[in-house]
């Protein structure tokens, strides 16, 4: 697991250094996010935090943000399995065509978690906000470690490695990308989500620093992410004895 959490991190890195620009569309994508937030005074004390967290600006913009992420995962998965930054940038038909399909999944779940309240109170499980919240964090990093073959998969243009084929070859290796991801991403998490409360009580001078450093973060948890599904999609794949490419893999 220590190597696997190194070679997440390595290949994270060396994707940022080699496309600098693809790295920066996420960490743009946070930055405006930041200028929205500044404009309906999220930033200017805690109850206007709370009070604002809502808006439709903000949420809109959120799912952009969530797009640029996932959009992130294409170019980190061509750029470690197809051989570098030519590959990441290159937007082959097949390949864009597949991953049409895992942008649609990722903004679905994004605009279910910002508007799912409605649904939730609907079914009867409003008065139960914390459990619930816990329960289906919990069911969408399991979830998000089986779709990882799909995910890259579609990144490559390797049709076989659908939706369902994703769920079948991670199987019971889903608690070891449960694992890889909770371990890869935390360290990130908290740096942006610490830095939100300390933009809040900054001097107003320090604020636009600390909002351009947490769109850096997140432009690096980007690329943490793609080199996590590259990570277990790798692992599944391979222990099924295949080899993850951008070919569907022989019958056998």
């Amino acid at each position: 697991m220590i190597r696997d959490y190194a070679g997440v991190y390595r290949g994270a890195w060396r994707y940022m250094l080699a496309c600098p620009l693809l790295f920066a569309v996420p960490a743009a994508t946070e930055f405006v996010q930041h200028a929205i937030e500044v404009r309906i005074g999220m930033y200017d004390s805690f109850a206007a935090a709370q009070a604002v967290e809502g808006n439709g600006a903000r949420l809109g913009w959120g799912l952009v943000k969530t797009l640029s992420i996932t959009l992130a995962g294409f170019w980190v998965a061509r750029f470690l399995l197809l051989g570098g930054a030519a590959a990441a940038r290159r937007a082959e038909p097949v390949a864009v065509r597949l991953y049409a399909w895992v942008m649609l999944f990722s903004l679905a779940g994004t605009a279910l978690g910002l508007w799912g309240g409605g649904l939730l109170r609907a079914v009867g499980l409003g008065d139960h906000p914390v459990a619930v919240g816990v329960t289906l964090a919990v069911l969408s990093i399991i979830l998000s470690a089986m779709l990882a073959p799909w995910r890259v998969g579609a990144a490559l243009g390797n049709a076989e490695l659908g939706f369902v084929r994703s769920l079948v070859l991670v199987g019971w290796r889903a608690w070891w990308g449960v694992i890889l991801i909770v371990v890869t991403l935390l360290p990130l998490m908290i740096v942006h989500y610490a830095l939100l409360p300390v933009t809040i009580v900054a001097g107003a001078w320090l604020k636009w620093p600390l909002l351009a450093l947490d769109s850096v973060v997140v432009g690096g948890l980007a690329a943490v992410i793609g080199a996590t599904d590259v990570a277990i999609a790798r692992r599944a794949v391979e222990g099924a004895g295949r080899v993850l490419s951008p070919q569907p893999a022989a019958p056998g």
